[in-house]
């Protein structure tokens, strides 16, 4: 196992050295930062300390050094770190898909495996309607109704509000994109049960003369979760990448209020930083999921 995970960390340094490159690169060719900041009558002294301020009047190789060490530049439009803007905004969103995905998680295993305990019951045809209402359902609809009925209505939790960090103010968008990603989950865990209940060594579990249930989590569901892993990974590194409509409905100041702020002031270093992140999680999160790969499966590490 030590020697798959090795060999999985040093398969992955080059990834991480080619998303730093490109993100640098991808800002250096977004033009010249003192054009969108400087006044066209700007005399050359001036636009030089606009440059000192920004730390781009020093050769590029300086700078990706510097990008290299987690130095990601000054925000155009505020002034202030980078690194600082999107470790802020992340910290926000973590927390929202941390809870969003426990959620899921929960709900989700315990549907689909209800499910695949009595496939076509009237609780796998709910579930079954329910996933698929899920599914369809936009989550700043569904973020907007639940503030209705519970904030506006009822008045059980707060209202919205810009700024606010607290975690009361997280529970309506947690639930928002919790209910959404049971929906996911729930189904595909039902599918992969019914696909590994089909199999040859569940039947001859069933000859032994053990109960449904007890071959249903002790033989499929192990067998199963290779595939609901990837989602759930998958899943979480997507919400770790900001839930942009539901963290606006809920006036949540996440990482993707962050970036989608950046856009509309063409602040390119917020931009290009926050793409750095993204894809630093994405890669960070199939790397676990492979190690849990190796984990749930011992083929997986022996041949992977």
């Amino acid at each position: 196992m030590f020697a798959f995970i090795v060999r999985r960390l040093l398969q992955s340094i080059p990834v991480f050295i080619g998303i730093i490159l490109i993100c640098f690169a991808l800002l250096k060719l977004s033009g010249d930062p003192v054009n969108l900041i400087a006044s066209p009558r700007a005399s050359e002294m001036e636009r030089q300390k606009i440059r000192e301020r920004l730390g781009i009047d020093q050769p590029w190789h300086v700078q990706l050094a510097r990008y290299f060490k987690g130095d990601l530049g000054k925000s155009y439009r505020h002034d202030r770190p980078v690194r600082d803007m999107v470790l802020e905004g992340a910290a926000v969103t973590a927390r929202l898909a941390l809870g969003a995905m426990t959620l899921a998680v929960a709900l989700g295993l315990f549907f689909g495996l209800l499910s695949a305990h009595k496939p076509r019951s009237l609780v796998d045809y709910a579930s079954a309607a329910a996933a698929s209402i899920g599914v369809s359902i936009p989550a700043f609809w569904l973020a907007m109704l639940l503030i209705l009925i519970f904030a506006v209505k009822l008045e059980w939790l707060p209202l919205p509000r810009p700024g606010m960090g607290q975690l009361r103010y997280f529970i309506i968008p947690v639930i928002t994109l919790g209910l959404i990603y049971t929906s996911l989950i729930a189904r595909l865990t039902r599918g992969c049960l019914l696909e590994c209940l089909s199999q040859d060594y569940i039947r001859t579990a069933s000859a032994k003369g053990l109960s449904r249930a007890r071959v249903l989590l002790d033989h499929a569901f192990p067998n199963a979760l290779v595939p609901v892993v990837t989602v759930i990974g998958t899943s979480f590194a997507g919400l770790l990448t900001g839930a942009v409509l539901t963290e606006t409905a809920c006036a949540l100041p996440g990482l993707g209020r962050v970036v989608f702020q950046a856009i509309t002031e063409r602040d390119h270093p917020v931009i290009i930083g926050g793409c750095l992140f993204f894809a630093v999680v994405f890669v960070t999160m199939n790397l676990v999921v492979d190690m849990l790969y190796g984990l749930m499966d011992p083929r997986i590490r022996h041949h992977g």
